[in-house]
């Protein structure tokens, strides 16, 4: 900008200083120095719009801890160099390229590449980007803004678990103590029909071709319907500076919720909120919905455990509730027992050091699991 002003003074002072000398040089040199400055902003107009940025990410979903990579790629389309030209990342991922500087020549293009590994899930953005682009003796600046964005995913790791849900009868190939049904969804074999089979269950096609009434016969199951409770309470997380507390939570989640899903065991998310269900699952296919929730959910709320005055009502006697949490207290304690009393199976996910609670184990009449040691290593299956 000082520069500028410096430039436009000089013509100012050289044509005012032509006008009162009446001198022909003095007016030529005054004509070729506004020609000089034209020709810079003519430049600066015609590059500007020849430049182009293209940005590649090869992946856009990954798993935390995982490494990822984008790739900028600016071109020159024009015949004339770009003498100075920057670009700003304006991307919310931790490794950004920040502010790159550069000469262009005509008709080529300069590629730059970054690396950075991805230690939190969430939603992260690559973009977007800006161009500053200079004349060559920095007279004129431009900006062209590239408002795009490429969406990056973080998922939390996924790990084989075997929650202990406890069951009354074994049916199928799932173990619950809830009622027996015949899973519609899942049809076992075809056999003649037997007077007293509901008209439902006739599969007409075959029947017509084989002259005779056939009846379609279901698996038979036995679902342990699960609720998943997920702690974000904020104020359970003040000691988690890094996040990796919060990171692990997410890890049980989305682990519990993939266990039950290949089992066949119906699994429901709470919405921490309003302790409505959020997401429902029945079969594997469904368990995208959890690994996107585990991505738009996170400790920022007031509401702790208690506050749940109407869980009872929420799930169903003979359900299975399991609550993912690093924290408890003689509250939250009496809570779940006095769930567990009404019929609901509890089972605690206690994300945290053992030694935080060792005082209140005796005090713990609910299934738990450690998923970590004390020494802070993952666990698979410690029970209490």
């Amino acid at each position: 900008m000082r520069s500028k002003l410096m430039i436009f003074f000089l013509l100012l002072l050289t044509l005012t200083f032509a006008v009162f000398t009446a001198g022909k040089i003095i007016f030529l040199l005054t004509y070729e120095f506004a020609i000089f400055i034209l020709l810079n902003y003519l430049y600066l107009r015609y590059v500007k719009n020849s430049l182009d940025l293209y940005i590649i990410a090869h992946e856009e979903k990954f798993t935390v801890g995982e490494e990822a990579e984008y790739e900028i790629n600016l071109i020159n389309n024009s015949f004339l160099p770009v003498f100075n030209v920057e670009i700003r990342d304006y991307s919310t991922v931790s490794g950004k390229f920040g502010l790159m500087e550069g000469y262009l020549a005509s008709f080529k293009n300069k590629k730059f590449k970054k690396k950075f590994t991805l230690p939190r899930r969430g939603i992260y953005f690559v973009g977007p980007f800006e161009l500053k682009i200079q004349d060559p003796f920095g007279i004129f600046t431009r900006v062209k803004f590239y408002d795009f964005k490429i969406k990056l995913k973080v998922f939390p790791k996924v790990r084989d678990i075997k929650p202990s849900l406890k069951a009354a009868q074994q049916l199928g190939i799932v173990e619950a103590k809830n009622r027996a049904f015949e899973d519609y969804t899942n049809m076992l074999q075809l056999r003649k029909y037997v007077p007293g089979d509901s008209i439902k269950r006739i599969h007409w096609k075959v029947s017509a071709k084989k002259g005779e009434l056939y009846a379609k016969e279901f698996q038979i199951s036995a679902m342990s319907e699960v609720y998943l409770l997920w702690d974000l309470n904020k104020g359970h997380f003040l000691d988690d500076v890094d996040g990796k507390l919060d990171e692990e939570c997410a890890e049980c989640m989305v682990s519990v919720a993939k266990y039950c899903l290949l089992a066949g065991i119906p699994v429901n998310l709470l919405d921490y909120p309003s302790g409505q269900v959020q997401v429902r699952g029945r079969s594997i296919k469904d368990f995208g919905a959890f690994m996107e929730a585990s991505i738009k959910n996170f400790p920022v709320y007031d509401k702790g455990i208690l506050d749940f005055e109407e869980l009872d009502v929420v799930i169903p006697k003979d359900a299975t509730l399991v609550l993912i949490t690093p924290y408890l207290d003689s509250f939250v304690l009496n809570k779940l027992h006095e769930l567990q009393d009404t019929g609901v199976e509890v089972l605690i996910y206690y994300v945290n050091d053992y030694g935080k609670i060792k005082d209140k184990i005796d005090k713990i009449r609910v299934g738990m699991v450690f998923w970590r040691h004390k020494n802070g290593e993952k666990v698979k299956g410690s029970f209490v």
